[in-house]
């Protein structure tokens, strides 16, 4: 707004006439800039494939683990992804892949969003306008941008815990595809040289979907690699330790409302995002060339929370409906869950870290130990027998250093009077850098395996 104060008045005149026709300029120019935004998108707008609705996977409703420990250390983690916690999220579609050239495309041909920030990516200058590359991620997309397609689309972009689970599933997997390091064959990313160096496998993006063994769980495509993408949630560094169980949104509001995204890029190794569990600020950071994005909606039935909700406490009454709680821990992971029907009376339920030598006899230690206690104490309070094909006290423990453990001597052990023993414990899952048992006595366990070592016995001679 312009303020004209004493002004003689063929002055207001010629003033008038000029602030006129520089608004027609700006209006011409502005029409011009949508033509021109128009056209870019004739050429990529050569069929009706892109009018069809993104092809999507679902997630089912349900628990999983979300960040990491330590006892994932096989692969950096951060302390933003710490302490490792249990959250329940409600059955959701997101789509297979990421948002192409083509489709982001066809949202500015319609007039509901806005043009990317730059044609360009890392090796090509025409590559959001050249047909070439139509199937590729789109690129210089800002969360603001992303957020206006996926509503166009009548979705939303997914929340950190929705990308999370539809990455990695509920075995607590390092990539999307399993616990096997990346590959060139797997993912578009950058590796780790015997020397140290980091080479990439591509100089810039790839089409979408190029990777069909690098798939997640669920059938989500280039949830590793590609481009990194764009989440719902604000970027809070301690937001894990309070995180809600059920459907975590992200921070209401942070000091620098700064937005988050998730995975890696072509030019991101393993420690540099892509992984399944690495939360990337792109508030200060922020690079056009590495960042895309896919989009969520929810399923028809409505989400409903869980009873009881899980808390990461020491200490929680369990009944007749189940529940479970864990450790909040940034160096282990320890979870125990108890199904519905499996009590048939309340129990109070006490996990604590058990200091233990590592060092017992023949077995050598992990470094994780825990006390579990109950009142009413197990087995008297109901507990299915071992041997029943009822619901089980399942316990979850994390592992990492094996320190010359032979691996597949590993497992969970109890600890009685007569030493460790496996009594009492199935083993239902175990992983590189996990394992999963049932229990059905209280007392201390501990993740123990053989070795090879030898201790000798020291003779100290007295003069």
């Amino acid at each position: 707004m312009f303020l004209l104060r004493r002004t003689p008045i063929r002055l207001s005149l010629a003033v008038a006439l000029l602030v006129g026709v520089l608004g027609l300029m700006h209006v011409a120019a502005a029409a011009s800039s949508d033509q021109q935004s128009k056209s870019d998108c004739a050429a990529l707008l050569s069929d009706d494939a892109v009018w069809a609705a993104t092809d999507e996977v679902l997630v089912p409703a349900g628990p999983f683990s979300m960040g990491c420990s330590g006892d994932l250390s096989s692969v950096k983690c951060d302390q933003d992804a710490r302490p490792i916690h249990t959250v329940y999220v409600s059955a959701f579609y997101i789509d297979r892949t990421e948002v192409t050239n083509s489709q982001y495309a066809a949202c500015v041909a319609a007039g509901a969003c806005r043009a990317p920030l730059s044609r360009r990516s890392a090796t090509r200058s025409d590559y959001y306008t050249n047909p070439l590359y139509r199937d590729h991620p789109v690129l210089h997309v800002d969360w603001a941008r992303a957020n206006e397609y996926c509503v166009w689309r009548g979705k939303r972009l997914p929340t950190e815990a929705e990308w999370e689970k539809a990455a990695r599933g509920t075995d607590l997997r390092l990539f999307a595809w399993g616990d096997s390091f990346p590959t060139c064959e797997r993912a578009n990313l950058a590796l780790y040289t015997s020397t140290g160096e980091v080479v990439h496998c591509q100089p810039d993006t790839v089409a979408v979907g190029s990777y069909s063994s690098g798939a997640s769980p669920y059938g989500a495509l280039d949830m590793m690699g590609n481009v990194r993408e764009w989440v719902n949630d604000l970027y809070e560094s301690r937001y894990y330790y309070d995180s809600p169980y059920f459907n975590p949104v992200g921070p209401a509001t942070t000091d620098k409302m700064e937005s988050l995204v998730r995975g890696g890029s072509w030019k991101d190794h393993i420690d540099g995002g892509n992984n399944t569990w690495v939360r990337i600020d792109e508030a200060g950071i922020y690079d056009g060339e590495a960042i895309g994005f896919r989009c969520a909606r929810p399923t028809m039935d409505p989400p409903r929370a869980p009873t009881p909700t899980p808390t990461p406490y020491a200490s929680v009454v369990i009944g007749q409906d189940g529940g479970a709680f864990w450790l909040a821990d940034s160096e282990h992971l320890t979870l125990l869950s108890v199904p519905s029907g499996t009590l048939p009376v309340d129990t109070v339920f006490t996990l604590s870290h058990s200091a233990q030598s590592n060092i017992q006899g023949e077995l050598q230690g992990l470094d994780h130990f825990v006390y579990l206690d109950t009142h009413p104490p197990l087995p008297v309070s109901g507990i299915a027998s071992m041997d029943a094909a009822g619901p089980q006290v399942e316990l979850t423990l994390g592992y990492s250093r094996l320190r010359g453990v032979i691996p597949e001597t590993i497992s969970l052990y109890h600890l009685e009077s007569t030493g460790w023993l496996t009594s009492g414990i199935t083993v239902v899952k175990q992983h590189s850098h996990h394992l999963v048992a049932w229990v059905e006595r209280t007392g201390v366990y501990g993740v123990l395996g053989r070795t090879n070592r030898r201790y000798l016995p020291v003779l100290v001679r007295g003069d």
